[in-house]
């Protein structure tokens, strides 16, 4: 929670999170599918409790969040890109809790869901057309415009190196945007002076802000 106030505090646009459910389906916000890495416990996020989860330390004190602790925070100030780590191992139900919240919280207009896993995408375009989606990719595929509307995205999201202008151009043409990550260093904020995709992220938005600026 204190990077997203960064974040929300130094003027970004949006701010981005990953979601997983845990053993008694509630929705938190951690990065990876374990533990062991980010926090002081161990083992899969799926095998512990909301409650269990919220007594480990993920840094300096930090508690992993709940998705609508992240929600609230958003709301009014920033927007907020949900990434659904729906790889395996998967989360049965976790798209309906996800489109639930969002709607009760009044957060559709103001949130995005984004995914490797395309056909989780065009489900969750079926069960809430207003939500902004977008569809991840890692490589340059062929045919990137052809995802897109296969999805039912709007935005195309592939890692900076696998962007190009004409990646940019396809994607346009099929009236989609194109958010590139993670913009870190020197090297990518290069390639999207090249590439010119509409939107970055990044992990160090405050230094890569101003290096895209000036």
């Amino acid at each position: 929670m204190r990077s997203f106030r960064s974040a929300i505090s130094i003027g970004c646009d949006m701010i981005e999170c990953d979601v997983h459910l845990s053993s008694d389906g509630r929705l938190v916000v951690i990065h990876d599918h374990t533990l062991d890495r980010t926090t002081n416990g161990s083992g899969l996020v799926r095998d512990h409790t909301a409650a269990e989860l919220r007594k480990l330390d993920a840094g300096q004190g930090e508690k992993i969040p709940l998705l609508q602790e992240v929600v609230e925070l958003a709301l009014g100030k920033v927007g907020l890109v949900i990434e659904i780590k729906q790889v395996p191992p998967l989360y049965p139900g976790l798209e309906e809790k996800l489109v639930n919240m969002l709607r009760q919280l009044g957060a559709v207009q103001e949130c995005a869901a984004i995914s490797f896993n395309h056909p989780v995408i065009f489900e969750l375009r079926k069960m809430e057309p207003a939500l902004q989606l977008g569809v991840l990719e890692g490589a340059r595929p062929m045919h990137p415009a052809r995802i897109l509307r296969e999805s039912g995205a709007d935005v195309y999201s592939p890692h900076w190196g696998a962007a190009d202008p004409q990646v940019v151009k396809e994607v346009h043409d099929a009236g989609g945007a194109v958010a590139v990550w993670p913009v870190d260093d020197a090297a990518a904020v290069a390639w999207c002076r090249y590439s010119k995709p509409d939107a970055i992220f990044s992990n160090r938005p405050r230094e890569i802000g101003l290096a895209l600026r000036s």
